[in-house]
């Protein structure tokens, strides 16, 4: 007998986000019960909705992403605790545009549904102690967490708008000049140059 049958499940279709695309939508629950050699009911029981299960995987692979960003090898050769956090800022962005499906499932389902163990504060986790190695003599903990709120939040909402922002100011997200100089900015912004 099979012990882990929904770890099963997350996982085959995990596989499928990435043959696919990273397009969820087009992922069946056929395809899934298929792959792991299951029925329909069983992948109902588990998770409820395809929704639902999609929501799951997104989740896991945004923690194996946070974990373990691609880049940071290259981030720690950077000088500065400053310039280490911009280049892994950059990095993310990079990840958000590349995986835009993944990336938009994830942050509208945070937006909906905030939680301590969600994928934004799992990036704000992330990123907290690099940022307070670099600004420590600037701001207070409670500052530094809010203005590491704040550009996060900034980032990811400029991401899920990026036609507007590009038909309203002229600068596309997609593109990785305009968006490096995005990054830079909105730091100088939250938190000086």
């Amino acid at each position: 007998m099979r012990k882990n049958i929904k770890n099963e499940i997350i996982e085959a279709t995990i596989k499928l986000i990435e043959e696919k695309g990273s397009n969820p939508a087009n992922i069946t629950i056929g395809e899934i019960c298929d792959r792991v050699g299951v029925g329909v009911g069983l992948v109902n029981y588990h998770f409820q909705t395809k929704d639902n299960l999609i929501r799951q995987c997104v989740r896991r692979i945004i923690e194996d992403t946070i974990q373990n960003t691609d880049g940071k090898t290259l981030v720690l050769n950077e000088p500065t605790h400053k310039t280490k956090l911009r280049a892994l800022l950059k990095i993310n962005c990079e990840y958000l545009v590349k995986n835009k499906n993944i990336s938009r499932i994830s942050i509208q389902t945070d937006f909906i549904n905030d939680d301590l163990r969600d994928n934004t504060q799992q990036t704000v986790d992330a990123y907290l102690p690099l940022v307070i190695k670099s600004y420590i003599n600037d701001f207070s903990d409670g500052e530094i967490k809010q203005r590491l709120y704040m550009l996060i939040l900034t980032i990811q909402s400029l991401f899920l708008r990026t036609s507007l922002f590009k038909d309203q100011t002229g600068i596309d997200f997609q593109n990785p000049a305009q968006r490096d100089e995005l990054v830079d900015e909105l730091v100088d912004l939250y938190f000086g140059k």
